[in-house]
């Protein structure tokens, strides 16, 4: 989980996008971003993590992604791991921004805002629940529904005497 002191510091209505259109004016400034992995790679200086940007649940957790806004780029000094980092797992990060790089995906430039991180959260995505019948007792083991249980004939009703 992010640590209290750097929430306060974040400035949450800085939106992908508006760094994309606007670099200069948002260089320096602390946001959370968080997404889905979409690589990780150690480099000679520097561990680049690239994120498709998801919105963030109150508890900081990638949401819809359908409602990405783009991809961002996560620069750290320190060597981050690539298997706790791989694609595919969640990730919030709590970071500067530094800037923009310019990198193609495909044969489209793509302007890649870059945050430094100051916390980072990874998360195993969430799996769905699998109903499974229980193997032990599956419904046709239950004896048939008698609405006179406890006496043996049917036809008995200890309400009404016998005619």
């Amino acid at each position: 989980m992010i640590s209290k002191d750097i929430r306060r510091e974040v400035d949450r209505t800085i939106t992908l996008p508006m760094v994309q259109a606007n670099p200069d004016a948002f260089k320096d400034k602390k946001v959370i971003w968080g997404g889905i992995i979409l690589s990780s790679k150690n480099l000679a200086d520097k561990s680049v993590i690239e994120v498709l940007q998801t919105p963030l649940d109150r508890a900081d957790r990638a949401t819809e992604i359908e409602k990405s806004q783009g991809r961002f780029l996560t620069e750290s000094s320190q060597y981050l791991d690539t298997f706790l980092y791989k694609a595919g797992k969640e990730i919030t990060v709590a970071g500067i921004i530094k800037g923009i790089a310019t990198e193609k995906i495909g044969e489209r430039d793509y302007a890649y805002p870059i945050l430094e991180p100051l916390q980072m959260r990874v998360f195993e995505p969430y799996k769905e629940p699998v109903y499974e019948p229980s193997p032990l007792w599956p419904w046709w083991h239950y004896p048939p529904y008698n609405p006179y249980y406890p006496y043996p004939n049917k036809y008995y009703n200890p309400y009404y005497p016998p005619r």
